[in-house]
């Protein structure tokens, strides 16, 4: 038990320093960290196709390996090559989706209204900027991505400081409730001792007779 604390308590600790490094970088290098992370998918769907082809030849000759081994060596060159288009049709389709749900929401808060509901002002708010927020994204995509980078970037940053707050608190607790426990003496058992024989007779009540 001791052990996997010891190794949960090491595996906060890189999953923190991880998470400010990532966050760090997205933050201050947006559209590196774009064009790098796209790349790296590309160079990784590359990589399946090559594995499949190969265990084509050497294993089984499958057409399923070969007909999956040919579409994501394709999948990942256009990936390498076009990934900003790609990332803009993308994003522009979530635009999209997100226009789309800001005017049900916006709609919905209306029939609120007449409803007589108390948060039909809330809503109304709410469902407004993201309704904005999608029209922002169809506009301009590439601009968008990058915002959204800078946020991932700020949300891990976060994410990192509130764990690392939390696992000193952990930390300090656990060290606190083991002084406890060094603090708290053992019960002294206070009986008389005495050596029966087994010749001797004992009665019902454990009384020697």
């Amino acid at each position: 038990m001791k052990d996997l604390l010891i190794k949960i308590k090491n595996f906060s600790i890189i999953t923190i320093i991880a998470s400010f490094v990532i966050g760090l970088v997205l933050l201050i290098w947006p559209d590196e960290s774009i064009t790098a992370v796209s790349i790296l998918t590309g160079v990784t769907t590359i990589l399946l196709g090559v594995s499949a082809w190969i265990s084509y030849f050497a294993k089984e000759k499958s057409v399923v390996l070969a007909t999956g081994g040919t579409v994501c060596i394709i999948v990942g060159l256009i990936i390498c090559i076009k990934y900003q288009s790609i990332i803009a049709i993308l994003l522009f389709l979530f635009g999209v989706f997100i226009t789309i749900s800001g005017a049900v929401d916006l709609i919905t808060s209306f029939y609120s209204k007449a409803s007589g509901l108390g948060t039909w002002g809330v809503s109304t708010i709410l469902s407004i900027a993201v309704l904005v927020l999608g029209v922002v994204i169809m506009v301009n995509p590439l601009h968008t991505s990058q915002a959204l980078v800078r946020l991932a970037g700020a949300g891990l940053l976060v994410y990192a400081v509130v764990d690392l707050v939390t696992f000193i608190q952990v930390k300090k607790a656990a060290k606190e409730i083991k002084e406890e426990f060094k603090n708290i003496e053992p019960p002294i058992v206070d009986a008389d001792a005495r050596e029966v024989n087994s010749d001797d007779e004992i009665d019902s009540n454990g009384r020697e007779v």
